[in-house]
């Protein structure tokens, strides 16, 4: 699929590097040998034995990944607040962004390439907190008049987005939201509600089920940009969740000078 969309940056989430629910396949070298891109990483799950749901999880090393042939002057992996007490804590996610900064040619300006994968499974609190450090983050650098891209699983549905042909259809895991209000103006919150981004993974997919929207999706994935990023295209790549259990969603874009 990544392939068959040549793009100058992947923001890849959830890429296993020695995990029981992908058989210990290390996808990072797998994805390397495919793209051909040099690649960033940062882990966000380390647990030698995840002892839930049923059957258990168990053993889980993955992170964050990004690939680019850009020069890259710097890649940070930057903590996110985390959700979850002990013990409950040890075998959660430690969520992430991973930060690559860009020079730019003719510029002491550089682009910054925030992958993101925020928090699934609080009440909320968790969500809110990490976007806010997101946004304290963006907003730094757009100050210092950096041009400013944040992409990936945001768990959470943009107030930009009409979500009402994905209507909650079962008890189940619910999203999160993020007002594009709490922006100052001429910041953008993109996405792509043509296709779902994301199904429910509480049960195994069903062909027939899914033929006939009878499934619970969302649309949780996209991007934030900074008011000098020109948004020239984005759309989701509908691969009927073939390979994940999410769409990926494609962005084409100019910085203004």
């Amino acid at each position: 699929t990544l392939n068959d969309i040549p793009s100058d940056i992947y923001l890849l989430q959830e890429v296993d590097e020695d995990s029981k629910r992908s058989y210990h396949m290390d996808q990072k070298q797998v994805l390397l040998e495919q793209l051909k891109m040099d690649y960033y990483f940062a882990y966000n799950y380390c647990c030698l034995y995840v002892p839930f749901p049923l059957p258990p999880i168990g053993k889980v090393m993955a992170g964050v990944t990004t690939f680019t042939n850009f020069n890259t002057l710097q890649s940070t992996r930057y903590s996110l607040p985390v959700s979850f007490k002990w013990p409950i804590s040890i075998a959660n996610l430690k969520r992430c962004l991973l930060i690559n900064r860009i020079p730019i040619n003719g510029s002491d300006k550089e682009l910054i390439i925030i992958n993101l994968h925020l928090e699934a499974f609080d009440s909320g609190e968790g969500k809110v907190a990490q976007t806010n450090t997101l946004k304290k983050i963006m907003f730094e650098e757009y100050e210092k008049g950096n041009f400013v891209v944040a992409g990936g699983d945001f768990n959470q549905v943009f107030s930009t987005v009409d979500d009402s042909k994905y209507p909650k259809i079962w008890d189940g895991w619910s999203s999160g939201f993020i007002d594009a209000n709490d922006f100052p103006k001429g910041w953008q919150l993109v996405t792509d509600d043509t296709y779902p981004t994301c199904r429910d993974v509480s049960r195994s997919y069903n062909d027939e089920d899914a033929k006939n929207h009878n499934w619970q999706y969302y649309v949780i994935d996209g991007f934030i940009l900074s008011p000098n990023v020109k948004l020239l295209q984005i759309n989701v790549i509908n691969e009927d969740f073939v390979n994940s259990d999410h769409n990926p969603v494609y962005m084409k874009f100019i910085l203004e000078k």
